[in-house]
């Protein structure tokens, strides 16, 4: 990866965007509920019943500008899943701000 665009990645202004995808949440307190997930790349738990190993290297997932993320998200839903790999990984202080200021949860 480009120093750069580390960078980037680093301050959460970009993020591996393993897959995003309009859906039903199928479980938790919005079960039933339409949902946006945002599925980010990288992990570095590995827990054996993972069901998504295919997220666990971030190296294989396009860095993507948050701001792209935020807005094909409110395209879709106002209830967004951010999930992975361990999206907790990966600053996420600009992300969760861009969704809040949309009136996104």
């Amino acid at each position: 990866m480009k120093k750069e665009i580390q960078q980037l990645v680093d301050k959460g202004e970009m993020l591996p965007l393993m897959e995003e995808f309009y859906t039903i949440q199928g479980e938790g307190y919005h079960k039933g509920t339409a949902a946006y997930f945002i599925r980010l790349g990288g992990c570095d738990v590995g827990c054996h019943w993972c069901d998504v190993k295919e997220s666990w290297n971030a190296d294989l997932h396009p860095p993507t500008e948050t701001i792209k993320i935020v807005e094909n998200a409110k395209k879709f839903s106002n209830t967004i899943v951010v999930t992975g790999g361990e999206p907790l990984m990966w600053d996420m202080t600009l992300l969760t701000k861009k969704l809040k200021a949309e009136g996104m949860m």
